[in-house]
């Protein structure tokens, strides 16, 4: 057997073009180079000149969040008073922009201008609204666009047609940023865009954006100043979670992020951003740890009952009931994972019709699919969404004939990305060096998969449950040189096997390594 030397290793890794031309934050793209960007900083401020009332609109999900509070800490940094950010709540409102929240909001009476964020590229019926009722609109959004174009003042979306963006692949609160880099220009204001990056990074883990070039830049120097920054909510996140990292965020406050807007109110995941008191942070943290102790009991129930009456394709599988609509995205990305096929998940709520949401598994591009197979035959009521992640609305007695028709439309992108398996490496090179060579290449996620070893000269002695439920693995190793090292392998309940397969990370409350088991 054939190992992996430490340098062999890093130059392995070297060969991944991670930079795409963006070395550091000096590098970034300008404003003017996100189409709209210009024309939009023009007209908000000219609304600001008239004092105008500004609504701005987000979204429930983790990067619609982090979004809107962006824009708030961006108005209160120019001084701008005259604005109200508004987070559509998923069961009253419906996604998004829309006619129902505008009238809710009494909008044509109480603002001027409306501006959308990480939401509004599908708000047809909205844009009519606003533009019959002389309400100033800008969508700004990062989802892909379908054919045709809703009507508004000013579009900006790096997918659209004929934006020279470099990046088409950011997230929604990256666009946002953009906007307001653009007023701030417009303005001549004196404001340090840096102390947003947080948002834009956690925005950026959450929407699963590719980590490379801008994205990749932005995520690394959002973590630094979430390590030191004194905002409250980065208090709590270096008080809870003990690193801050792209992986620990991912997988802890991403989920309670989340958790709001398909439980409760999205609400009050954007307060615990935006609060400038610690003690008031830490009682809403506890609230949505509180959520999504909730969210996981729903979505244990759904994801029960959605495999009981699942049905399978040889490309897709769905399931239609009454379930919850704050899970359904969730438990498709479960039933995506254990069924290897991408997968639906919709809600039937007895009026006819069901909505719900898709997630894309080995390379399908759910929007493009979906696209194609409403051209040949338009079924579906409602859709939106990106390559991964889609909603959609349809008459519950025309779903069988649009998945028939979907099967046959499908578009894939690449292949199915999973954690990148290097090779084989002794046990003798697994220590801080190789860890700090793999730390060279941070932040690891989507289009930078996190490295991955085979280890075959590891010895088992022990191993014993662990976690709230005891439904993880704590592992014991010996090398042949004695040295003791230790493992964690997720969801699993027993072990038999030679070869070991694992991520190496570091375990800092304990501080030792940690082999990240794969199953």
């Amino acid at each position: 057997m054939k190992y992996l030397s430490k340098s062999q290793i890093r130059e392995i890794l070297s060969k991944r073009d991670l930079e795409c031309g963006v070395a550091g934050l000096k590098d970034l793209p300008l404003p003017h180079m996100l189409k709209g960007v210009p024309e939009a900083a023009k007209l908000i401020a000219a609304h600001m000149r008239q004092d105008s009332k500004i609504l701005i609109v987000g979204d429930y999900d983790a990067d619609g969040v982090n979004a809107s509070a962006i824009m708030q800490g961006f108005f209160e940094a120019l001084g701008y008073e005259r604005f109200e950010v508004v987070l559509p709540n998923r069961f009253s409102d419906g996604y998004g922009l829309s006619t129902k929240l505008l009238e809710r909001l009494e909008a044509p009476k109480h603002y001027a201008l409306v501006i959308t964020v990480d939401n509004g590229v599908s708000a047809f019926e909205a844009g009519e609204f606003c533009k019959a009722h002389n309400l100033a609109l800008i969508i700004t959004d990062h989802h892909t666009p379908q054919d045709s174009l809703p009507i508004c003042d000013v579009l900006i979306n790096p997918k659209q047609e004929s934006c020279g963006f470099p990046f088409k692949d950011i997230c929604g609160a990256m666009v946002a940023w953009y906007l307001c880099a653009g007023v701030k220009q417009e303005c001549d204001a004196r404001i340090d865009m840096s102390v947003f990056l947080p948002f834009v990074g956690l925005a950026t883990l959450g929407d699963v954006m590719p980590l490379v070039g801008i994205n990749r830049i932005i995520v690394k120097k959002a973590l630094q100043i979430l390590r030191t920054t004194d905002a409250p909510f980065a208090q709590v996140l270096r008080q809870k979670l003990g690193v801050i990292s792209a992986q620990a965020l991912s997988f802890s406050i991403i989920p309670l992020l989340n958790c709001a807007g398909r439980v409760s109110d999205a609400r009050i995941a954007f307060e615990f951003l935006t609060l400038k008191s610690l003690p008031q942070a830490l009682q809403i943290y506890a609230q949505l740890q509180s959520l999504n102790n909730e969210r996981k009991s729903l979505q244990a129930q759904t994801l029960q009952k959605a495999q009981d009456s699942l049905t399978q394709t040889d490309v897709f599988v769905y399931a239609i009931g009454e379930w919850h609509i704050g899970v359904v995205g969730i438990v498709c990305a479960k039933l995506a994972q254990t069924y290897q096929k991408s997968a639906f998940v919709l809600s039937d709520e007895g009026d006819g019709v069901v909505k719900g949401s898709g997630r894309a598994y080995d390379g399908v591009n759910l929007i493009k699919s979906l696209q194609k197979a409403q051209e040949l035959k338009p079924l579906l009521l409602e859709f939106g969404g990106h390559q991964g992640a889609v909603g959609l609305q349809i008459h519950k007695d025309n779903l069988s004939e649009f998945m028939e028709i979907l099967s046959s439309c499908v578009q894939r992108e690449t292949e199915s990305e999973s954690r990148d398996v290097l090779g084989y490496v002794s046990a003798h090179d697994i220590d801080m060096e190789l860890f700090s060579i793999l730390e060279e290449f941070e932040p690891f996620g989507a289009h930078n998969p996190q490295p991955c070893f085979i280890c075959d000269d590891l010895t088992l002695i022990d191993s014993k449950p662990m976690g709230k439920n005891k439904e993880h693995l704590r592992l014991d190793f010996c090398a042949p040189s004695g040295k003791r090292l230790y493992g964690v392998e997720f969801f699993a309940s027993e072990v038999s096997r030679q070869e070991w397969r694992f991520a190496l990370t570091y375990d800092r409350y304990f501080k030792r390594l940690c082999l990240q088991i794969e199953g």
